[in-house]
């Protein structure tokens, strides 16, 4: 196997071309074993992937080798498909494609993903904590500093007040029962 400029090739694949399947270099320079492991690392549809990856190659006047290109994706599969790799990929909430047969990869990826998703909602339950926090804290200065304030806008003001303060209740409330990460 031709692992040896793998890493560099799918780092320059996805620092130069955002989301193009291969790079020019990979095309010129990697094996068709070792391009067709990096799609299944990248949890590629094998088929659409072979399709991108040989039109990106023919421009460079390679062919792909379709069946050194399986080999590499078949070898990648079983690599990517591991329970362990399941769980990391759903952690940091990648989208899955269903490559793997494997149900412990699914089931390791299911749990990744939803703690993922927990440690989401809890930045986003500390964000809007914190935008409560200084709106109240601007209301409050409003009513210490404005000796102008009409009796209207101080009743608006402490609506305001008032539904931030649910508000806030109701996301601590959440921010509690949220699993343990």
């Amino acid at each position: 196997m031709h692992v040896k400029g793998l890493v560099l090739s799918v780092i320059s694949a996805a620092t130069l071309f955002g989301c193009a399947p291969i790079s020019r270099e990979s095309c010129i320079n990697d094996s068709a074993f070792d391009i067709g492991y990096s799609a299944a690392m990248d949890n590629a549809d094998s088929e659409d992937r072979r399709r991108d990856v040989s039109k990106v190659c023919a421009k460079q006047g390679r062919e792909i080798d379709q069946a050194e290109y399986s080999e590499g994706f078949d070898n990648g599969v079983k690599a990517f498909c591991v329970a362990d790799n399941g769980y990391r990929w759903g952690l940091k909430g990648r989208g899955y494609n269903g490559i793997c047969a494997s149900s412990a990869f699914g089931a390791a990826y299911d749990d990744g993903l939803r703690i993922y998703r927990v440690e989401q909602r809890r930045t986003a339950i500390g964000n809007r904590l914190t935008s409560i926090r200084d709106r109240l804290s601007i209301i409050m200065k409003v009513f210490d500093e404005d000796k102008t304030l009409t009796e209207t806008r101080k009743r608006e003001l402490r609506r305001e007040v008032d539904r931030l303060l649910l508000e806030r209740s109701d996301l601590l409330a959440e921010q509690r029962n949220l699993s343990p990460s």
